[in-house]
């Protein structure tokens, strides 16, 4: 995560989770059900929610009985996510990862990066050092902005660097830092370079039936 990255999000952590705690994103309404829907039909009963933030969908998981390590590059944010649940959190980064550092209390079922991939470079490692670190039939789930943002927001459709990541989000943000939106090509490029590994897709829909998120699945083979 570059310091631009970091910087922002120190910034902004605790608007961050007041957006959150009053739900004031509406497409969080079908987002949440589908990463949990998706996490929820995997066998296991252990997960690492990599980039957790403030903990919100490792409280939801815990509540059903998995065992979750949360972690995240941000303190404020794991202070935020130990002061609501008592499951394990700790600072612990992308780079963290693609350096080949063992997650903390790692091998997991599952691994889970929700809405906070934002880098270009580095994406294959860190998928692949994830996966070397779940068990036998462990699988990584993966929620992202869906394609489709980019031509709905008049942009070419190719994969590029965006400027205010804060941008179109209720609250006062200030600010934004830069993130890496993809095509699909530029997603399946990626993920074909991940070594013994099979991957699939599933498109979310909002009630207008207009993509709104992407949700990947990588398994180990």
């Amino acid at each position: 995560m570059s310091d631009e990255i970091k910087k922002s999000w120190h910034k902004n952590a605790e608007e961050w989770v007041k957006i959150i705690q009053n739900n004031a994103i509406p497409s969080r309404k079908y987002t949440n059900t589908a990463i949990l829907d998706t996490l929820k039909s995997l066998d296991g009963d252990s997960l690492a929610d990599i980039g957790c933030g403030e903990g919100w969908l490792s409280r939801e998981m815990h509540a059903l009985g998995w065992k979750i390590t949360g972690v995240d590059a941000i303190p404020g944010l794991i202070e935020q996510a130990k002061k609501q649940g008592d499951q394990s959190f700790e600072v612990f980064t992308f780079e963290d990862i693609i350096d080949g550092k063992a997650i903390p209390n790692a091998p997991f079922d599952v691994a889970v990066f929700n809405f906070c991939l934002y880098l270009k470079d580095g994406t294959q490692e860190l998928f692949s050092n994830t996966l070397k670190q779940l068990k036998a039939n462990g699988t990584i789930v993966i929620q992202t902005l869906h394609p489709y943002f980019l031509i709905e927001n008049g942009l070419p459709y190719q994969s590029q660097w965006l400027s205010d990541s804060w941008k179109g989000l209720p609250g006062n943000f200030t600010d934004g830092h830069s993130w890496y939106a993809r095509t699909m090509e530029d997603w399946i490029e990626v993920l074909n370079m991940v070594e013994q590994s099979k991957f699939s897709f599933k498109e979310i829909l909002n009630n207008e039936h207009k993509p709104i998120s992407l949700i990947i699945k990588i398994s180990k083979i």
